[in-house]
């Protein structure tokens, strides 16, 4: 790869969004849109799109090397979907392809969704970062790695430093877990692996009670607070929680690999653990 390559590469990988943009707590504020930022250089989408070719050449690579039946991929450039690009298919079966409607699984990318609810309702004046957690989920307030520990705030679980151990692959089978199956997880103690605002370590059971937080503060369950003041303020209305909403010709469904073939997992309804990562959307949605 040639060092001018390289170097739109790098530009264009700081110019690509993979978050929606936070929103405001206000639905006036929600429905209006930032100015994109100015640049001087009149050439630089053109500059910038010559890359392009490059980056679709690694992803084929990815995709191959990782043998994913199928992936969806999109490039933002200054506020706008710039470049797509699909390859394989979405349902191993019928061999259909993914396109640009295509809905997948985001996994953790739903925790950016999380993180923008809990901070419209800081704007709003509903909570504070740093007021303790178990203001909002009762469960928590016998909660402590030791006797002289501080209570978790809302910030520690924002910031993965509540002390909770690192919790990949788990946190995903506990995607169908109910409210009170939550609950009693939480009334049966959390283990720690380290007090409160001390370390990072990775934490799936902290943004599942970050959901908890939204929905106790908002009056309404997740889903809908993540539906009505994020999703369709922004337009993502493929977007969603349940893979049962998303018509089944657009799907992407999950597999396994084994013994070379393909199976199967079925989507696990959501639950009290989707606001860690059971979101689903479509490229031309996410771009949003």
């Amino acid at each position: 790869m040639s060092t001018t390559t390289r170097t739109l590469l790098a530009a264009l990988c700081a110019s690509i969004a993979l978050a929606p943009a936070a929103a405001n707590a206000q639905s006036a504020a929600l429905s209006s849109r930032a100015e994109p930022a100015a640049f001087a250089n009149p050439r630089r989408l053109e500059q910038l799109s010559s890359a392009f070719p490059a980056i679709d050449s690694l992803m084929a690579a990815f995709a191959e090397r990782s043998r994913v039946p199928g992936i969806a991929y999109g490039i933002v450039i200054d506020g706008r979907l710039t470049h797509v690009g699909t390859a394989g298919v979405r349902e191993v079966p019928s061999r259909a392809p993914v396109d640009t409607a295509s809905v997948f699984r985001i996994a953790s990318m739903t925790k950016s969704f999380t993180a923008v609810a809990i901070l419209q309702l800081r704007d709003a004046g509903l909570l504070s970062l740093d007021d303790p957690a178990e203001r909002y989920v009762p469960e928590l307030a016998s909660l402590r790695a030791t006797g002289d520990a501080p209570p978790i705030t809302i910030r520690h679980l924002l910031s993965h430093s509540a002390g909770f151990p690192e919790d990949n692959p788990w946190g995903d089978q506990q995607l169908a877990a109910t409210d009170e199956e939550m609950s009693a997880m939480m009334r049966a103690g959390i283990p720690f692996s380290t007090a409160p605002g001390t370390s990072y370590e990775y934490s799936n059971f902290g943004f599942a009670i970050l959901g908890r937080i939204v929905a106790n503060v908002s009056g309404m369950a997740y889903p809908r607070y993540i539906t009505e003041h994020v999703l369709r303020p922004l337009g993502m209305n493929s977007t969603t929680l349940e893979a049962s909403a998303v018509p089944a010709s657009r799907l992407a469904r999950g597999y396994r690999l084994r013994d070379g073939e393909w199976i199967e997992e079925p989507a696990l309804p959501d639950g009290a653990f989707g606001p860690m990562g059971g979101m689903l959307t479509s490229v031309s949605d996410l771009s949003r």
